[in-house]
């Protein structure tokens, strides 16, 4: 009787143990996809060429939720949608409204944009915001997604890895016919990020559930009145083709803002070229890998101050005028765009706020890389300047719980150009010359608590 005992009892703490070690190699995932293409005509968003609603739909958009939770770390909730982007007042009630039916604290739920140039304009750029649509449609489906990623989170093991693309350029200095004139089409001037982050959620039965990519790169291939996934569209339709239905891509934009497509006019054919050769750029080495013995994964959130320049009244005025003579035939940019430009940053002046933002900032660890969220069209610069300050891989989101400005680097700026200009689109003024080599050394800390704490 004592040896049966013994035995029960050996055989309990070895089945405890085995229990143990499998909670040590697993990570609980979701994910989930919801359509989000609109059934009435929309006002798009990313180009000023537009003074109508779309008029008809070439593929369909999404939103998609992803949900990690880890019994160290705790929960997130990373949606991201085939959209331009988010004004951060929306972004505050999304992330209200979804915290309140998950139970996810707000500060754990990121909204992030592919900033496709092919959805409803669910941002005040270039165009009037469809608010009906992003209250009535979106945000329902953005809770439907996070839901149903929630409900169906199981055990996975984790793989990070990272290839590598030429198809992004910096359109800024290595222009591709139709971008126009760039300030110096040197290519020896460019700054790009070839880097293709891929973390990889595989089932215990060795399929995948999900598969987070990200990779820098303007969707503004499809300038026309449809709307259209535009690339990230053609690569989570590639992550399916490649791993399976069952599989839930989730593509994330990275820091894009100085960097474009590889022509301004892709037929669908060519869409989907660039979908395949993003994922497969990773796709054999997921294969290959084996998965984290301990998936690593941390989240930490912060704000983080980033200042604008400074205009006088005559200056506003000024640049205001010029934009209004400049697009005289089309009175409804003059309305939407130029005159709140004007009046926003006037009353800027005259009460003296405007002229700093708190960014909010979320860096989350899987594995050995650290990917950090921006509010911004993040000049790629960035992750050069972060790449000098830390010895782990760093990747940079834009397009992430807002999208407030173009965010360029001191030398982008004193070439002029476009994005250094293109302030006014946003009603805002533009970004301080040097703020975003601090925002450099501002993220070093939350970067190194965040790549430390994934190691607990």
């Amino acid at each position: 009787m004592r040896w049966f005992f013994w035995s029960v009892f050996l055989l309990t703490l070895i089945f405890s143990e085995c229990l143990k070690a499998e909670d040590r190699t697993t990570i609980l995932v979701g994910a989930s996809s919801v359509d989000i293409t609109p059934k009435t005509p929309v006002m798009m968003g990313g180009y000023a060429s537009r003074s109508k609603p779309h008029e008809g739909v070439r593929s369909p958009i999404f939103t998609r939720a992803l949900y990690i939770e880890d019994d160290v770390q705790g929960k997130l909730l990373w949606t991201e949608s085939d959209l331009i982007g988010f004004e951060p007042e929306d972004v505050i009630e999304i992330q209200k409204i979804l915290s309140e039916k998950t139970g996810v604290p707000t500060e754990r739920i990121v909204i992030s944009a592919t900033h496709n140039h092919s959805g409803p304009a669910t941002a005040e750029i270039c165009s009037p915001k469809e608010t009906e649509y992003l209250y009535q449609t979106l945000i329902p489906c953005m809770l439907q997604a996070s839901e149903q990623a929630i409900e169906t989170a199981e055990k996975c093991q984790m793989i990070v890895v990272e290839g590598h693309s030429e198809l992004t350029h910096d359109r800024r200095n290595d222009p591709v016919p139709g971008d126009g004139a760039a300030p110096n089409p040197d290519k020896a001037k460019a700054v790009v990020d070839y880097r293709v982050p891929a973390v990889a959620f595989k089932r215990l039965d060795g399929s995948m559930k999900a598969l987070l990519l990200l990779y820098a790169m303007h969707p503004t291939s499809w300038g026309d009145q449809l709307i259209g996934s535009e690339w990230p569209g053609s690569t989570a339709n590639a992550v399916r083709e490649t791993f399976g239905e069952t599989t839930e891509p989730f593509i994330v934009q990275g820091a894009a803002g100085n960097l474009g497509s590889p022509c301004r006019q892709a037929d669908p054919e060519e869409m989907k070229r660039w979908g395949r050769e993003l994922v497969a750029s990773v796709a054999d080495l997921i294969r290959s890998a084996e998965p984290l013995q301990k998936p690593r994964f941390a989240v930490r959130t912060t704000h983080i101050q980033i200042e604008y320049e400074r205009f006088s009244a005559d200056e506003i005025h000024q640049q205001a005028d010029n934009m209004r003579a400049q697009f005289a035939n089309r009175p409804d940019l003059i309305q939407y765009t130029f005159d709140p430009w004007e009046q926003n940053t006037r009353n800027h002046l005259e009460n003296g706020t405007g002229y700093f933002v708190n960014a909010p900032i979320t860096a989350i660890a899987f594995g050995n890389h650290v990917f950090v969220t921006t509010p911004f069209e993040t000049f790629s610069h960035l992750n050069v300047f972060i790449a000098k300050k830390v010895d782990f891989p760093v990747h940079v989101v834009g397009y992430t719980n807002g999208v407030l400005n173009y965010f360029p680097s001191i030398d982008a700026i004193e070439q002029g150009g476009y994005e250094p200009q293109a302030y006014i689109w946003y009603r805002r003024f533009p970004m301080k010359s040097g703020a975003l080599e601090k925002l450099a050394e501002d993220l070093v800390p939350l970067l190194t608590e965040t790549f430390s704490a994934s190691k607990q």
